[in-house]
């Protein structure tokens, strides 16, 4: 589930693993994903993301949401101001770099 090319997300606030697991994460908004799935999607090693989930979770940008059998699903946390501001800079940056390319 790589990516063919960097989102302007990454392009522009730094392509480094926490940025690459929420920019995953904001690019699949409707659906929740155990940890190996979350490293396959964002292109992080699995070990790096267990480093980074007990800040994000305590930080509230990502959430559990449920269990299936002993895996634990998350996805990212709209009511966290962090995580909606930077959903908000994710869209205006998408937006103004379609109306770049329309000029």
């Amino acid at each position: 589930m790589e990516k063919t090319s960097q989102s302007f997300f990454l392009q522009y606030l730094g392509d480094n693993p926490k940025m690459r697991i929420l920019d995953f994460l904001m690019d699949n908004l409707a659906h929740d994903f155990s940890l190996p799935q979350i490293a396959e999607g964002s292109n992080v090693a699995y070990t790096t993301l267990i480093d980074l989930l007990p800040k994000l979770l305590k930080q509230g940008i990502i959430m559990e949401t449920r269990k299936i059998g002993k895996s634990k699903l998350y996805k990212i946390d709209l009511d966290n101001p962090i995580a909606k501001a930077l959903f908000i800079i994710d869209m205006k940056l998408s937006e103004a770099s379609i109306e770049k390319v329309m000029v």
